[in-house]
């Protein structure tokens, strides 16, 4: 009998093993959800910060060139001939 019991004893840690392998498997499948909405996430604010750039790069030509018109004229009037 001494050998049955063993078998059992090895049946149950096989079993136990198993259980906290399925245990595992769950929980790494729910770390990896959350991962994956996460990183959904941060592409779209990836994808929202990329076109605030481009806005503010048009925006900064937009300044840029209305800055030097204004300066050209007030050059032209520096440099005009003095009446």
């Amino acid at each position: 009998m001494p050998a049955t019991a063993t078998a059992a004893d090895k049946f149950a840690e096989l079993e136990n093993r198993i259980v906290r392998t399925i245990e595992l498997v769950k929980s790494t499948r729910k770390e990896k959800d959350a991962a994956e909405r996460e990183l959904g996430f941060a592409r779209k604010q990836i994808s929202t910060l990329e076109e605030e750039i481009e806005e503010l790069k048009k925006e900064r030509d937009l300044v840029k060139n209305k800055v030097e018109s204004l300066l050209e004229n007030l050059t032209e009037l520096t440099e005009g001939p003095i009446a």
